[in-house]
């Protein structure tokens, strides 16, 4: 049987200093050591976005963090430590969490420094315990010039200012509402330029480059109430 356990809230906070981006893009992998007890297989931990955004100098809430436990046993506790690279930090309000099944919304608290480069990073989370065999998994962190989530029907932050040539990116987080709306949107711009991205499913993003001056209104032509707007500096 699988019992699955997530973390709730996130608080032991990692800060380092600044450095560049990561050369290679890092994939997911998972190392295991001894285990006092056999009842359980492996422990998997997972992220809601699979690869999370953040804009340097900037802070951003994510919902969820998972921790799957396959086998045929569950009991004790479950540590959970991170280990983001120079520039990157993550606070958890929790770093121990128990092995009972179940699953749990678990919100994660990423911050970048101001002077981060963009680029992506590698972030590794580490659960030891002793019921089930140790693992080490690696994440990638997007660190975007610009960051505007689309959440609960609405752009965040609604208005922003930035220089000419930076490259904003919108990152949808919405979800299915009832039966008949996916949480999907778009970008249109209504003023500035000509352009509409596609639709945006959850977790899915699209970047735009602003490479003149000028006062940008956008919104989503699904939801028409959601509207943002950009001014471009010189």
């Amino acid at each position: 049987m699988v019992a699955v356990v997530a973390i709730a809230g996130l608080g032991a906070y990692v800060a380092f200093a600044p450095s560049g981006p990561a050369t290679t893009t890092p994939t997911s992998s998972t190392t295991s050591t001894s285990s006092t007890s056999s009842s359980a297989s492996s422990v998997t931990v997972t992220l809601a976005p699979p690869s999370p955004m953040v804009s340097p100098g900037e802070t951003q809430n994510y919902s969820l963090v998972e921790v799957s436990v396959a086998g045929s046993g569950t009991g004790g506790t479950l540590n959970l430590e991170a280990f983001p690279p120079n520039g990157l930090s993550l606070v958890f309000n929790q770093t121990s969490v128990p092995l009972s099944g179940g699953t749990q919304s678990v919100p994660v608290v990423l911050k970048a420094a101001a002077g981060l480069s963009p680029g992506n990073y590698s972030v590794t989370i580490e659960t030891t315990s002793s019921a089930v065999a140790a693992t080490n998994q690696t994440f990638t962190v997007q660190v975007v010039p610009m960051l505007v989530i689309m959440q609960d029907f609405a752009f965040h932050p609604q208005n922003i200012t930035v220089t000419s040539g930076t490259r904003v990116t919108w990152l949808n987080l919405d979800s299915n509402i009832g039966c008949c709306d996916p949480g999907e949107h778009d970008v249109s711009f209504s003023s500035g330029a000509n352009e509409t991205s596609p639709l945006l499913s959850t977790f899915q993003s699209w970047s735009y480059t602003f490479g003149s001056d000028g006062v940008y209104g956008y919104y989503c032509t699904i939801h028409l109430f959601m509207k943002g707007q950009v001014t471009v500096t010189g």
